[in-house]
Parts: C-alpha cells; sequence; structure tokens
C-alpha cells in the first residue's frame, strides 16, 4: 500500500442540524441517533478501525458535548479520538477546512457523520494511491438516485460531473444509478481551494472545482444507508445492526 494505513487521519463530519430527522429523533445530534441499540456513529467507528485506521477527528458542532461525553478519547474503539469545533456551522468543506491543523498527512479520508457505506476502505485508499487523482469518491449503487443527485463516470472510472437530485442518470459505461457513498479520500494540496471562515460545501462547491484536477470514482455494491430522512432512519434500525 505504500504506507501504514494507521498513519492516514480520518475525519467524520459530525456537526450537522439533523432538521430533516426531528419529526423522530430530536434529543442529541443526528450522528448520535440510536440504530439498533448503538449510536450511529459507533457503526463508522467500528468500520474505520476494522480498516486499521487509528487517527480520527470527529468534526462537531451542534450539542457537540453528548458526543464528547459518550466517545470521549476513543480507547473502547482502538481508535485515537480528537475533536475539531466548529463555532457556527461551516458545511462539510468548512468543517474539513476548520480541522487541518489536525491532518497531518499528505492523505485523508473523511466520511459522512449520518451515511454508512459497507466499503473497502483500505482498498479506496489503496486505489486513490494508484491514480493520480486529488479525491476519491466512494460510489453507492442505488435503485432510484432521484432523492441523492447522480456521479457521471467516464469509462476509466474519473468523475466527469455531478447532476442534481431528480436527474435520475443512469452511467452507461457502468450500467447503474451511482451516487455520492460520502466516504472520501483526498490529497491534503486540496484544503488550499477550501475558503476559511465561511461555511462552504463539499458537494457543491470543492468537487466541481476539483473535477479538472482529477476525481476518481470508486465504485461499492455495499449496504449504503443515509439515516438524514425518517423512513430510512426506520429502516436502518433492521439493516445496520449487522455491521457492528
Amino acid at each position: 500500500m505504500g504506507q501504514d494505513i494507521s498513519l492516514i487521519p480520518v475525519l467524520i463530519l459530525a456537526g450537522g442540524l439533523g432538521t430533516r430527522l426531528r419529526s423522530v429523533f430530536d434529543s442529541a445530534p443526528k450522528s448520535m441517533a440510536p440504530v439498533g441499540g448503538h449510536p450511529f456513529l459507533e457503526y463508522l467507528f467500528v468500520q474505520i478501525s476494522r480498516a486499521g485506521f487509528h487517527k480520527l477527528t470527529l468534526c462537531v458542532g451542534h450539542r457537540r458535548n453528548q458526543i464528547e461525553a459518550w466517545a470521549g478519547d476513543g480507547i473502547k474503539w482502538g481508535l485515537l479520538i480528537r475533536y475539531s469545533v466548529e463555532p457556527e456551522p461551516r458545511g462539510t468543506g468548512g468543517a474539513v477546512k476548520l480541522a487541518a491543523e489536525l491532518i497531518d498527512n499528505d492523505v485523508f479520508v473523511v466520511l459522512n457523520g449520518d451515511s454508512f457505506l459497507a466499503v473497502d476502505l483500505c482498498e479506496l485508499v489503496q486505489a486513490h494511491r494508484e491514480s493520480d487523482a486529488c479525491a476519491t469518491i466512494a460510489l453507492a449503487t442505488v435503485q432510484d438516485s432521484t432523492r441523492y443527485g447522480t456521479v457521471v463516470l467516464t469509462p476509466e472510472g474519473r468523475v466527469k460531473a455531478f447532476l442534481e437530485k431528480n436527474a435520475g442518470y443512469v452511467n452507461k459505461t457502468h450500467g447503474r444509478h451511482l451516487v455520492n457513498g460520502g466516504v472520501y479520500v483526498f490529497q491534503k494540496s486540496v484544503l488550499e481551494i477550501v475558503p476559511e471562515l465561511r461555511a462552504v460545501s463539499l458537494e457543491r462547491e470543492v468537487f466541481p472545482q476539483l473535477l479538472e484536477k482529477g476525481v476518481k470514482g470508486f465504485i461499492s455494491d455495499g449496504f449504503f444507508i443515509d439515516i438524514g430522512l425518517p423512513d430510512d432512519f426506520q429502516r436502518a434500525q433492521t439493516e445496520l445492526p449487522k455491521y457492528l
């Protein structure tokens, strides 16, 4: 692989307000919503720990004290957890930028704190290392992409475009709906284009700028779920516990 996976920092974006989930869960941050009797974050912790990662930064904001009180220093999962605290909501890109001083490697991994993709994280990092891309996106395969928006790939597996929700595009080369799986590998140099001290969206602002530099798509057929909507939060209760 070229580098011990334990040296690669991982960031989890756990500062979201969870407004869409409030009708069924509103007592803690969305990433702490209980799934099968465990906080959702625990599924991500177990996934990254099993892959061999060790250094984890939690990007927190809304009700961060509840996350910190539960997760602590991460030793329970064999992790070293540090915290990057947003003074106000900074969006997915702004949260990563804020955590820049904790990223002590030329490559780092980012996971959304409200979705789970059963992808081999080691293979994902390896694919990124073997490419000349500045970023690699894990792509989930779904039956219906209208909720998420669709990622368009070239035959060589490079990201060509991002289509908005309700586009329903099927990649002709790959014959399926591919959506952003919420798991990324970045070169640290990418942080240079992310503005400071304001809210920034990785999806809407950063990734479109990176297309010219090269973004690789890594297709996964693994289980994917986003707990942001009540229906999917309920579905997660029965389908996600097997991954602990």
